[in-house]
């Protein structure tokens, strides 16, 4: 029985476009889970807001450098960990782009690789470049006002960090787009296709 923890932001918590939350069954990790089987367990460790590394004035405890390690802990021996995180990185007040965001989790690979006090293996570690941003709308226009062209770059940056460290790589925007109806967010559409992406990558692995 493999362990796989999801740790991501809305887009991995299952935030509906424009307000609520998904039912468990439409959201990626648990239909990823449905695809590996459940002798393995899929843990969805996102939370909206969450940032690679950087505190949020607005949104408490959202850094999540700071909880990774915990999670590690907590849920462990966790024998795949997938980083999807980024998208609220570009969030204006932040002032970086996708480059910064890369190098977030590229801290987000070291602290995981840390030694711990539990003798768990480090996990097989993933990594996936959030989607392209579209032209948010509602809230959120003023938010990633900005975030539409620093977005285009994820894919370039996360695929030289993930091949450096040697992580295995998706690009989400390559098999998806967010919803067109707040331009960031997954439909149930997406939350398909971005679990059916993972599973072809993963499978040979567990």
């Amino acid at each position: 029985m493999a362990t796989i923890l999801c740790y991501g932001d809305s887009l991995t918590w299952g935030s509906v476009p424009n307000g609520g939350r998904y039912p468990k069954h439409l959201r990626w990790p648990t239909i990823l889970n449905e695809r590996l089987g459940k002798h393995h367990q899929v843990i969805n460790f996102g939370l909206p807001g969450r940032t690679t590394i950087w505190n949020d004035p607005f949104l408490e405890g959202r850094n999540g450098l700071t909880y990774l390690q915990a999670a590690l802990e907590t849920f462990g021996p966790v024998d795949i960990l997938i980083i999807m995180l980024g998208t609220n990185d570009l969030k204006r007040h932040f002032h970086v782009g996708a480059y910064e965001a890369a190098k977030g989790v590229e801290k987000l690979i070291e602290k995981s690789r840390m030694p711990n006090n539990h003798g768990f293996l480090n996990p097989a570690l993933m990594v996936i470049a959030p989607p392209n941003i579209l032209s948010p709308t509602g809230a959120m226009a003023e938010s990633f006002d900005g975030a539409v062209e620093k977005s285009q770059l994820f894919h370039h940056y996360y695929q030289d960090i993930a091949v450096h460290n040697k992580c295995i790589f998706l690009n989400a925007a390559g098999v998806l787009q967010p919803s067109l109806v707040d331009g960031i967010h997954l439909d149930a559409q997406a939350n398909e296709q971005l679990a059916q992406a993972i599973h072809a990558l993963i499978k040979d692995k567990i």
